[in-house]
């Protein structure tokens, strides 16, 4: 693709005009595929925001009317592009799985497929796991949607394990949000090549969760304990930087953060827009600030408890318990940090992926070295922990988060001890945390 004097150069050849030999359909699905090719090129190039409908038909070398025919507008596009570039990946993986022998081999050749894809044509997975974010509610849907489509698959995969070793329900999710971080960190770095070398390392982690010992584990389906809503210490003070961050939590709850206007808040928090630029020069600096004092709060909530605890075992289900009970009694600002955040665009979710992994560093103090995948466990284990959350916030499950303290407390152990030591570990803890 070549531009010049603005000119953007198409990726493809145009369909002759007049008879070609294809029939409509064929000539439609045609200018679908290009349309696609299209709009990755154009967001790769400059982002979602400034692609426009002309970049894309440049790029896809066809006609406004061809576009309009098959899309109603640049988002119908977009999600539909999203779409194919996961129907791809999954194919990737399945073709893989099926040129094999061999249940290990298969596993092997399928996750290797899925990373080495990334490493080797970046631009199509960075649409999904980078671009879409900030794309607003029908891409978040989207992810959470792709998201189960990958569980389902590994799900499939391992039941098909001679040794019978299932992957738990819970476990595959971790697995795919893991996967997913460890992909998403690499793409906002411009390292996606690392991944070629990463499969053994990701087969490994995810060996630590597949054991039948699991089955001894709190599952989950226990009646949540109630937990009263609680104010956020950050919002207490009624000096100007907390009526601000007030503000912003307020009407983006409210309204929606898309279509808030730096004045608009100034104006809820009763200070002049001068006053609201003296404390952030903008809304998004002024979210992500929401989001850093979010994070500092639940660890230092956590903290106590971590501390209090006389092994590391003991302080990691000691802290995830301390966890849920935090979230569970912030809710609107857990709807902040998981929902609405997808409004705000990659950078955002990039600055907070950053705060976040404190918790799992926090946890992770006077931890032993990990047993399975040790160069990527604890990066992984950060994924999996915050994916599993943000699908209780997305689905309005989140007040069953308290019954899951076992089974996130295994995510965090099993990779450092091993499967049958995490459990024993947990067991042993039960008094302890009871007494939380």
């Amino acid at each position: 693709m070549s531009q010049t004097k603005g000119k953007v150069s198409p990726l493809y050849r145009r369909l002759p005009h007049g008879p070609n030999g294809m029939r409509r359909e064929e000539v439609a699905c045609n200018q679908r595929a290009r349309l696609y090719g299209g709009m990755i090129e154009s967001v790769s190039q400059r982002g979602y925001k400034a692609t426009t409908v002309a970049h894309v038909i440049a790029l896809a070398g066809v006609s406004r009317r061809a576009f309009y025919e098959q899309f109603p507008c640049k988002e119908a596009c977009f999600l539909a592009t999203y779409d194919i570039v996961i129907a791809r990946a999954r194919k990737h993986m399945i073709d893989a799985w099926l040129g094999e022998r061999g249940w290990a081999n298969r596993v092997h050749a399928a996750t290797k497929a899925l990373l080495d894809d990334v490493a080797e044509n970046p631009k199509g997975p960075r649409l999904v796991l980078v671009d879409a974010l900030g794309i607003g509610p029908k891409a978040r849907e989207r992810m959470q949607l792709a998201g189960f489509t990958f569980e389902r698959l590994i799900t499939g995969a391992f039941r098909a394990a001679p040794d019978g070793g299932e992957l738990p329900p819970l476990a595959a999710r971790a697995v795919v949000a893991g996967v997913r971080h460890v992909a998403f960190t690499r793409m906002l770095d411009q390292r996606e090549r690392e991944l070629y070398t990463l499969t053994d390392e990701v087969l490994d982690w995810v060996e630590s969760y597949r054991s039948p010992v699991i089955g001894r584990l709190a599952s989950g389906m226990a009646t949540p304990p109630q937990v009263a809503p609680s104010p956020a210490a950050f919002l207490a003070s009624d000096d100007k930087r907390a009526r601000v961050l007030g503000s912003v939590i307020h009407l983006t709850l409210d309204e929606g953060y898309a279509e808030l206007t730096d004045p608009q808040i100034a104006q809820f928090a009763g200070v002049s827009t001068e006053a609201f630029h003296k404390q952030f020069p903008s809304k998004e600096e002024c979210f992500l600030a929401v989001i850093d004092e979010f994070v500092g709060e639940l660890l230092d909530w956590v903290r106590p408890r971590q501390q209090s605890a006389t092994t590391w075992e003991q302080s990691v289900c000691q802290s995830m318990a301390a966890l849920t009970e935090y979230l569970v009694s912030h809710q609107a600002l857990l709807k902040i940090a998981f929902v609405d955040v997808f409004e705000v665009g990659p950078g955002m979710i990039g600055r907070l992926n950053k705060a976040v992994e404190e918790f799992t560093k926090l946890l992770a103090v006077d931890a032993p070295e990990p047993r399975r995948g040790p160069a990527l466990a604890r990066e992984a284990v950060t994924g999996a922990i915050w994916g599993i959350v943000s699908s209780y916030v997305a689905n309005d499950r989140l007040q069953r988060l308290p019954c899951l303290v076992e089974q996130l407390s295994y995510i965090m152990l099993a990779p450092y001890l091993g499967p049958k030591e995490a459990v024993e570990a947990i067991q042993a803890a039960r008094k302890p945390l009871r007494a939380v």
